[in-house]
């Protein structure tokens, strides 16, 4: 499933179909295995004795497509007997760039040589897991400090080795990648990301497979946060100017059916053009689905950043285009005001607060924006605006009284 996804993400057109290493492949150079195709990736062995024979029964076809071998660390480490039983690259599964996936097909297609597996370096990246320390290799890039650990992933700061360009890899940490219900849902948002290419969403460099875990690569926003620009007050322009700049950021998301559902200032970076850039998708959810774990207990808990969750987020039901606009109506009202609307003790508080709470008035130089701030926050998802794009629109007016003086 991940294969397909790292393949789809550089080949979106691609037909995959998936055959046996071991049953089929030992049937005899008489078995069909889709003499249409372009390119065979072989996975599933675990000895040299394993790769070489399915190598040679397979490449006694004479319509055979090249083969990409993926192996184990250590059987990686021993390229030439796989080379010379007919395959066409080597590749570590365990430590599987999608870019360097994408080469190898993209030289098997072209007919061009192989790369070179010396060429490969790989650098360690090390965590605490489940209360020990956990050590993957990340192909292309070296770890230059850790950036923050959480629930669903541990962040870097990273070098690539080809380039010195600094990049954040984030290592999926919340699964493994055997979990297979886990990874569809991880699939199924990284298919739609992988393509959705806009100024608002951080730019995907690079993702694939370290150890038992899934990651990605980003690029490095050297401006800051949102959070860290909120540590002074910000002018009423720039508040504006944040705000449209993420609801552009929402519509793009929402066009492609998934809702950000763990939306924060955290959450919303600045590039040095001034230009707001969404990040963290990482509980992006399908529009009428509830974001909800199941954990040890069996009972479903709600995810999320509880001061900035809707009431319908809060309470485990499902989410929609109007769950983004209520969180960013949250973080609206923190730029103008300094502090969020509703606060509590513990998570259950502050979702009953989102729930039943009043919205607190803005103080009275900021009132005229209090109609906006009404309907982002409505408690009924059916009064908000519909949509990110009719939000930005009721949100223009205001911006364009600033003309031109506007600045972030």
């Amino acid at each position: 499933m991940l294969l397909a996804t790292l393949v789809k993400s550089g080949y979106p057109n691609a037909v995959i179909k998936d055959i046996d290493p071991y049953a089929q492949t030992m049937r005899g150079a008489a078995f069909n295995v889709d003499t249409d195709g372009d390119v065979i990736i072989l996975g599933g062995l675990g000895t040299l004795t394993e790769a070489t024979d399915a190598l040679a029964r397979l490449r006694t076809r004479t319509d055979c497509a090249p083969i990409i071998v993926l192996c184990e660390s250590e059987l990686s480490r021993q390229p030439k007997p796989l080379l010379a039983a007919g395959a066409f690259a080597v590749l570590r599964k365990d430590a599987l760039s999608a870019a360097r996936l994408h080469v190898a097909i993209d030289h098997a297609l072209s007919a061009c040589t192989a790369p070179d597996p010396a060429t490969h370096a790989y650098g360690e990246f090390t965590f605490v897991q489940n209360g020990g320390t956990a050590v993957v290799e990340i192909d292309g890039f070296k770890c230059e400090s850790g950036f923050s650990s959480g629930e669903h992933a541990q962040v870097f700061f990273a070098e690539q080795i080809a380039t010195g360009k600094r990049v954040i890899i984030k290592i999926l940490t919340a699964f493994q990648i055997h979990n297979l219900a886990a990874m569809r849902a991880v699939c199924a948002r990284r298919r739609w990301l992988d393509h959705a290419h806009t100024p608002h969403m951080v730019s995907r460099l690079d993702t694939g497979i370290a150890g038992a875990f899934s990651y990605v690569v980003l690029e490095f926003l050297a401006c800051g946060d949102l959070r860290q620009r909120m540590k002074t007050q910000l002018e009423s322009s720039a508040i504006l100017a944040v705000m449209a700049g993420l609801l552009d950021a929402l519509a793009n998301l929402h066009a492609g059916g998934l809702a950000h559902a763990d939306l924060k200032p955290e959450c919303i970076f600045f590039r040095e053009t001034g230009t707001v850039v969404l990040i963290d998708f990482d509980i992006a959810t399908p529009f009428g689905q509830a974001v909800v774990a199941v954990g040890g207990t069996g009972k479903p808990t709600a995810l999320g950043t509880p001061n900035y969750s809707s009431p319908e987020q809060g309470a485990g039901l499902p989410v929609d285009a109007t769950t983004d606009i209520y969180a960013a109506g949250i973080i609206f009202f923190e730029m103008l005001t300094g502090a969020v609307p509703f606060t509590g003790d513990s998570p259950a508080q502050i979702v009953f607060h989102h729930m039943h709470d009043e919205i607190p008035l803005l103080p009275l130089p900021l009132r005229h924006l209090q109609p906006l701030i009404d309907n982002m926050l409505a408690k009924n998802p059916a009064e908000r605006y519909p949509s990110a794009l009719a939000a930005r629109r009721a949100l223009q007016p205001f911006l364009a009284a600033f003309g031109d003086s506007v600045a972030l």
